[in-house]
């Protein structure tokens, strides 16, 4: 959950132009974290990971970043008339308070770049399916807008934690591999989900990134499907790379992989019956247990 706070008089910034549309403006956001990359690479001299909240603080007129209890909040953005403080969750791990953080970043971008009119006239349907027939047009317009709005924001943070430029490099010297993905997540410092997105977006080899949890205690034994993401970062065309079951028992060769701690290779159907390889591997304990998978579009 991230929320925004406003304290003083705000700067209102160029319009974009309406004639281009949502795609177009995540371009525009993207673009403009690029922007703030450059900028600190120049200042540090060199591009090795990590890229912290900390160094984009400087250029963003941001006073400082503050940890706090902030309960189920991972972050909230303070605006006051000199400048900007972002309050981030001291009880989460530091992957989740560094994206929280860049998060929040990301909706001073978005401020910036004046992209509000862009998500005015979405439909809810495309954000949030599982909205419940019943509830008001309104409130569902109100909250497709917000989930656009974030995923702007996320979007932005993605940029300015794993910039592309510099991830693409690490990821083909690693190996486009489920194995690679923890490697990388430490050498960047962001979450084991974060990385499998990064890669899912930008990877050169077509793929899915696909996150498994654990059924619910009163249902049979085995996985479920949280999300799945890719290939690439348009929302285009991406239904048809929908597993075509979302739900695997306990006998399958994808459970073994929540079970153990080694890499496991299996096939996995796709919506349109096309066979893709797929590469999973267990994170997490406890409760908190997942599986992440590849699944490759060309091998």
């Amino acid at each position: 959950m991230s929320v925004s706070f406003s304290f003083g008089d705000g700067t209102s910034g160029q319009k974009p132009q309406v004639s281009l549309n949502m795609e177009q403006a995540m371009t525009l956001i993207v673009e403009r974290a690029k922007q703030l990359v450059n900028r600190v690479i120049e200042n540090r001299g060199h591009d090795s990971p990590p890229f912290l909240p900390e160094e984009f603080v400087r250029l963003q007129g941001i006073k400082k970043i503050e940890k706090a209890d902030l309960g189920e909040t991972s972050a909230v953005l303070l605006r006051f008339h000199d400048g900007y403080m972002i309050r981030v969750n001291q009880k989460q791990s530091s992957v989740r308070q560094n994206f929280s953080c860049a998060h929040e970043i990301g909706h001073i971008l978005f401020n910036e770049l004046t992209l509000e009119p862009y998500i005015q006239s979405i439909e809810y349907r495309t954000f949030n399916p599982k909205i419940r027939i019943y509830e008001s047009s309104t409130w569902r317009e109100r909250e497709a807008r917000a989930a656009a709005r974030e995923r702007f924001c996320d979007v932005a943070a993605a940029e300015l934690l794993m910039p592309e430029s510099v991830f693409s490099k690490y990821l083909l010297d690693s190996g486009v591999s489920i194995s690679s993905i923890e490697q990388l997540a430490k050498i960047f410092r962001v979450s084991i989900p974060s990385t499998a997105i990064r890669i899912a977006e930008i990877c050169p080899e077509p793929c899915l990134a696909l996150l498994w949890q654990s059924r619910p205690k009163n249902e049979p034994k085995g996985l479920r499907l949280a999300w799945s993401i890719g290939p690439g970062r348009k929302p285009r065309g991406k239904v048809t790379y929908v597993p075509a079951h979302t739900f695997v028992n306990h006998t399958s060769n994808l459970y073994k992989a929540y079970q153990g701690d080694s890499p496991i290779k299996s096939w996995k159907k796709i919506s349109g019956d096309r066979r893709l390889t797929m590469e999973s591997k267990g994170f997490g304990h406890g409760e908190r247990r997942y599986v992440i998978s590849l699944a490759f579009l060309n091998r």
